[in-house]
């Protein structure tokens, strides 16, 4: 009984530390503060082996709140400005495998890890669902999950300070000047929200509970039968258990077991968001989208956190939502067939050439 206590004042701690965090990063004016405020002091108390609180169901309430306040701002005409950029997706999704797949021979060589197990853990698709698959096509599942767990969090911690730093930034108002929406209103919408949670789930979508719940407040907002945002304070809260969720993943099982990994994970994280920076330059100058947006987009990182970032950053949050969901929809479900047709051009046998000239034969553990 007493250790049952002990555990759980342990984890309020960590739930006040991850708070304390957000406001501290809040005060002085760091964008998606109660996003890395959290997610910053969670990883820290995870990888130092302390008890943290960011169960399932915290994260998935995170995303329900961040699916129904950006789904708030979607409107019928920016629907249909969005759908013109498809084609421009889709080419986006194919760069960003061709990207990590030419990093995961490096990242292959380096880990001492087979081509399958490097090539699924720098692909960017969800956590669980590259483990599942690269296991599958019979890669090893943990390194896969170390790789994709690193991705989310530098990701989220590099890119927004990095766009804030080199001022650059877009010219898209999605900073909502109606009202709040009224609280007697906020229970019909997170039911509806849910059973759009519901519908996304019973498609199989990669993350349903926020995308559900995006899908169903845009339903609703493109046809005006609700207006405003959510009230600040909700939507603070939906980003600080998205934090936390994040900053959970770094367990220090993980580290201690393979520190090797998770340091290459991190820098080739930051060469493929590196390298993806430059792909957005080129989508910048090609179609007139401003950097800030097209980095956003063509970024290795979450959807959710990502899409958060561009609505702090007053940016298209829906333009840069579907580059996400269509590249998740692409890696998730093709991934074993980007795999193959990358081998079967011969682009990842000439990396791999590469690889040799530059580094020697490669060594597997």
């Amino acid at each position: 009984m007493r250790d049952r206590v002990s555990l759980w004042l342990q984890r309020g701690a960590a739930l006040g530390a991850a708070a304390a965090a957000g406001a501290l990063l809040d005060s002085v004016g760091v964008p998606l503060a109660w996003i890395l405020g959290p997610l910053i002091a969670t990883a820290a108390l995870s990888i130092f082996g302390r008890p943290v609180l960011a169960t399932v169901r915290m994260r998935r309430a995170g995303q329900l709140v961040i699916g129904l306040g950006l789904g708030l701002n979607i409107t019928a005409a920016l629907l249909a400005q969005i759908a013109v950029w498809i084609p421009v997706m889709i080419v986006i999704a194919v760069t960003a495998a061709c990207v990590t797949g030419f990093f995961s021979v490096f990242y292959a060589h380096f880990g001492r890890l087979d081509r399958n197990t490097a090539y699924f853990a720098m692909m960017p698709g969800g956590l669980s669902e590259m483990a599942n698959i690269g296991a599958a096509a019979g890669a090893r599942s943990e390194p896969i999950a170390v790789a994709q767990t690193v991705r989310l969090g530098v990701v989220v911690l590099v890119l927004p300070p990095t766009i804030i730093a080199l001022g650059i930034h877009g010219d898209f108002a999605t900073i909502v000047t109606a009202a709040e929406v009224p609280y007697p209103a906020l229970l019909p919408l997170f039911l509806v929200g849910l059973a759009g949670v519901y519908g996304m789930r019973r498609l199989g979508a990669a993350n349903p509970w926020m995308l559900g719940a995006l899908v169903a407040a845009a339903a609703l907002s493109s046809v005006d039968l609700i207006g405003g945002h959510l009230p600040q304070w909700l939507f603070l809260c939906g980003q600080y258990l998205l934090g936390m969720a994040v900053g959970a993943r770094f367990r220090r099982d993980i580290v201690v077991r393979l520190p090797r990994l998770f340091l290459l994970g991190v820098v080739f994280t930051l060469l493929v968001t590196a390298a993806l920076f430059g792909v957005a330059a080129l989508l910048s100058a090609a179609t007139g989208l401003d950097l800030a947006t097209a980095a956003l987009a063509s970024s290795a990182g979450g959807i959710a956190e990502m899409a958060v970032t561009a609505q702090v950053l007053q940016l298209n949050a829906a333009l840069i939502l579907g580059f996400h969901v269509t590249r998740a929809i692409m890696v998730n479900a093709f991934s074993r067939t980007i795999l193959d047709l990358q081998v079967r051009l011969k682009f990842l046998p000439a990396v791999e050439r590469l690889e040799v000239a530059l580094f020697g034969p490669r060594r597997e553990d």
